[in-house]
């Protein structure tokens, strides 16, 4: 049942398929009009005139040919001539030309309602429409019945012959296939036509999912083949440009290092220790700022790459409590659910993710407070990682903004009331890029609880 859905949803959302549809229903539109129109006209006393004219004049020739009283030899002459049954009765005769004819009595015959002509045309056309008056038509197993009165004689013609069964009307099954066929081949030659669109769809998700260097085929010579060389040119453009992005981040990277590096061995000439201190606490935050900057600007990028490895977050969460911060375990309460599986992660990333988690929550944590509370578990189909401090929270005005980068609630962007404002930042892209999601929720005077979800 999801099959047939998910084809539904595909083919309601193709284009071709909707100018098909279009097609289609113009067609019926049309055929509808040419319809009605064509009843409207037949529908008029001039088609009526002439539809009964023509039958008054065989009425007319039937009688004189058959005579009253009948003669029953000219009705068999007839019978042999022309493929009909005929049954003549009156007064003093009942003859039929088969014996398996009809009961008389069964036959629903009825004046022609399509020869009805207005009261006006009957006046003027008085001759052949008293004729009218003398027929009567049926439908009855598959036969048509004409009912002549002639003086006190009931002539009655039965097409086909009552031993013969009227061939199968297929005209309507023959028109219903031909419209089938010309419809598929209408709907192959629109597909023809939008062929260049699903290669551009192709393309676009090819290119957006970081094959930067796949071109879209353009063998059209059309407006469509033109729109795909266009893609193909703008694509080669966003990979020049993503590259000397790339390479002017590494420049960047490497000017700033160096000269970081060279200031960090001139520290070590600093006689004033408290001085010294100082500076080596600019610098390392500097080199942290610089490699936040080059993660945020690897991972602002729907080309970022991850390289996926099984991760067993209990062992990962103990390295990074382990590593960095080993003198401040005192104030971390951890809660990891067992057996948990091991999970395909970036193992870097997520260290990442986990040190600035830790790092932002202790924080804002108070020291005489309750600890950091930090729990991994697998609620479903996710790796569920919730780190919940206990500060003074963030307002609503600022919790939607936090996540951007070197945002911070804080205008005087003082020291000692955070960092630079792309921890959570590089939190949520990490997140993203994992396919998962991060939600933060936060209580002024109660504390902040952040909740992350990883696919498992």
């Amino acid at each position: 049942m999801s099959s047939i859905r998910i084809i539904v949803r595909r083919l309601a959302h193709s284009l071709s398929t909707r100018l098909l549809v279009i097609f289609l229903l113009a067609s019926i539109a049309y055929g509808y009009a040419t319809r009605l129109g064509f009843t409207l006209f037949q529908d008029t006393d001039y088609l009526r005139r002439i539809a009964g004219a023509h039958v008054a004049l065989h009425t007319e020739y039937i009688i004189e040919d058959i005579g009253s009283p009948p003669d029953l030899a000219r009705a068999q002459d007839i019978v042999d001539i022309i493929p009909v049954d005929i049954r003549i009765i009156g007064p003093d005769v009942d003859w039929s030309s088969t014996a398996d004819f009809y009961p008389l009595e069964a036959i629903p015959f009825a004046k022609a309602t399509w020869l009805d002509l207005a009261a006006d045309t009957q006046s003027k056309l008085e001759v052949w429409v008293k004729t009218l008056e003398k027929v009567e038509f049926a439908r009855f197993k598959e036969h048509t019945l004409v009912k002549i009165r002639n003086e006190d004689y009931d002539i009655i013609f039965a097409s086909p012959r009552i031993s013969e069964i009227a061939p199968q009307n297929y005209t309507s099954w023959i028109f219903g296939i031909i419209g089938v066929v010309v419809l598929f081949f209408c709907y192959l030659a629109v597909r023809w036509v939008f062929q260049p669109i699903r290669w551009m769809q192709e393309g676009a998700a090819r290119i957006g999912q970081g094959e930067l260097d796949y071109r879209i085929p353009t063998p059209r010579r059309d407006e469509l083949g033109d729109l795909t060389r266009d893609i193909n040119n703008m694509a080669n453009d966003v990979q020049d440009m993503l590259e000397a992005k790339r390479q002017l981040m590494l420049a960047i990277s490497h000017e700033l290092r160096s000269p970081l590096t060279r200031s960090k061995v001139a520290l070590e000439l600093v006689e004033d220790g408290k001085a010294r201190a100082t500076i080596q606490e600019d610098i390392e935050e500097m080199e942290r700022l610089i490699s936040d900057l080059l993660e945020s600007e690897a991972l602002n990028t729907r080309h970022a790459v991850i390289r996926r490895e099984p991760v067993d977050m209990s062992t990962l969460l103990d390295s990074v409590l382990e590593i960095d911060f080993s003198g401040r375990n005192d104030g971390i309460s951890v809660d990891v659910e067992d057996e948990l599986p091991k999970v395909e992660l970036d193992a870097t990333r997520i260290r990442l993710l986990l040190r600035n988690l830790i790092d932002n929550g202790l924080r804002y944590n108070p020291e005489d407070g309750e600890p950091l509370k930090i729990k991994v578990s697998k609620p479903g189909k996710f790796i569920r990682i919730v780190v919940q401090d206990y500060g003074q929270g963030i307002s609503a005005e600022h919790i939607k903004h936090v996540t951007e980068a070197f945002y911070r609630a804080d205008p005087a962007r003082s020291r000692a009331t955070g960092g630079v404002g792309l921890g959570l930042y590089l939190c949520k892209r990490i997140v993203e890029v994992h396919g998962g999601t991060m939600d933060i929720d936060s209580t002024p005077g109660s504390g902040t609880r952040v909740t992350v979800d990883l696919p498992a």
